[in-house]
């Protein structure tokens, strides 16, 4: 259902990867779940949306083809065959950064792929059941499973940031 995979992607490129992002523009501010937008709540961490196959939205080229080349790596250490990328979000969160369960979609067709361009001491949560299930930020790693499953970034504690890219694919 979850799997984990070392995409073999140089520590080189996700430096690089990173200081695009750095210099990239339209970040916002992340938000898990619609409803929870208020002054009383921490922030859930930045997010920059480069590319959304539904609204013909493509921010940022250079951006997006490191994420196909991320992609084209997950999708080689695969036996499941993806179609092709449907959504590409990248995530930047500090240690203050609070982050909320949810689904990145409903349909049993689509799956997200969780890609971290460092090593840190944050990382994922899943919700299965009642159990909680934590995927540390590993670099070069990638975190694959279906979209309807529940989860959360954490964001680091003693690290200063996590960046991390999220891409929604169909198989």
């Amino acid at each position: 259902m979850i799997t984990e995979i070392n995409t073999g992607i140089t520590s080189q490129t996700n430096k690089r990867i990173i200081n695009e992002l750095y210099s990239s523009n339209n970040w916002e501010f992340g938000n898990d779940n619609e409803a929870n937008k208020h002054l009383h709540k921490k922030d859930a961490g930045f997010l920059l949306r480069t590319f959304n196959r539904n609204t013909q939205n493509n921010i940022n080229e250079i951006l997006n083809t490191y994420a196909q080349v991320i992609f084209d790596m997950v999708q080689k250490n695969m036996s499941m065959k993806f179609k092709d990328i449907k959504r590409i979000y990248w995530n930047w969160y500090h240690s203050t950064s609070l982050m909320e369960y949810h689904i990145d979609s409903n349909y049993d067709n689509l799956y997200s792929i969780i890609y971290n361009l460092h090593d840190n001491d944050g990382g994922t949560e899943f919700k299965l059941n009642d159990e909680i299930i934590f995927y540390k930020s590993v670099e070069s790693k990638a975190i694959i499973f279906p979209s309807k499953i529940s989860h959360r970034g954490v964001a680091p504690k003693k690290d200063l940031n996590r960046f991390s890219l999220n891409i929604i694919t169909d198989i």
